[in-house]
């Protein structure tokens, strides 16, 4: 089975590759594919631009076996939504795709653009987060729906049945975010064992040469 993992990637991180390798073995999938969104609905405009964060995600994967990089939504534009994408997929590939999400994005799937729809055409696995509730109970009722449940953790040798709907994966958890990674080149701080080196490297010049500008506009003299 092949599973699409979707995504601002606004960086690709550590936390994403380690989420995608565990359910990659734990699952036995034949393949992970990363699907970086162009805009996404609930989140609005994006910092790192789409060819700086396609090309982030391809170095860090290069070499890689058994992950790859669509880039269908960036190539479409416009905000990105996944029922479009899955009926492309579905016209591409001619199967039905593991489709995984966040615990956060879970929680308001409902809110997402024909949820009951995404889930005829793919069955969903939710990272699950410690310390985060989960609220499948809310959401399905929410969407008038009973589906097939089942937990799998890191480490167990699990298939999916056919039966199986959605999946809850506890996976390793890395405390990394994107959003930190961001402040953390806004306030000039290192960056290193976040994201792999080659990607730091495109990021870090990315960085200088978007805002060198803003830089240069606040301190004329180049003073410290």
């Amino acid at each position: 089975m092949k599973a699409l993992f979707g995504g601002s990637f606004n960086p690709v991180h550590f936390g994403h590759l380690i989420l995608a390798r565990d359910a990659l073995e734990t699952l036995n999938l034949e393949r992970v594919i990363f699907v970086p969104a162009y805009l996404q609905p609930l989140k609005g405009e994006l910092l790192i631009p789409p060819e700086v964060r396609l090309e982030l995600l391809k170095v860090s994967l290069k070499g890689e076996e058994g992950f790859e990089v669509w880039d269908y939504e960036l190539r479409k534009g416009g905000i990105s939504y996944t029922v479009e994408t899955l009926r492309e997929f579905h016209r591409v590939y001619g199967e039905k795709p593991l489709f995984m999400m966040g615990a956060d994005s879970f929680n308001s799937f409902h809110l997402w653009r024909e949820p009951r729809e995404i889930l005829r055409l793919a069955r969903v696995l939710v990272f699950y987060r410690p310390g985060y509730q989960l609220k499948v109970e809310e959401v399905l009722e929410e969407l008038g729906v009973t589906l097939r449940c089942v937990t799998v953790s890191y480490g167990e040798k699990a298939l999916i049945g056919e039966d199986v709907d959605l999946l809850i994966f506890k996976g390793r958890a890395l405390e990394i975010s994107s959003t930190e990674i961001r402040n953390r080149l806004k306030s000039g701080r290192p960056i290193s064992f976040f994201l792999p080196k080659e990607a730091e490297r495109i990021l870090r010049r990315w960085w200088e040469d978007a805002f060198q500008e803003d830089v240069q506009q606040d301190d004329p003299e180049g003073h410290p």
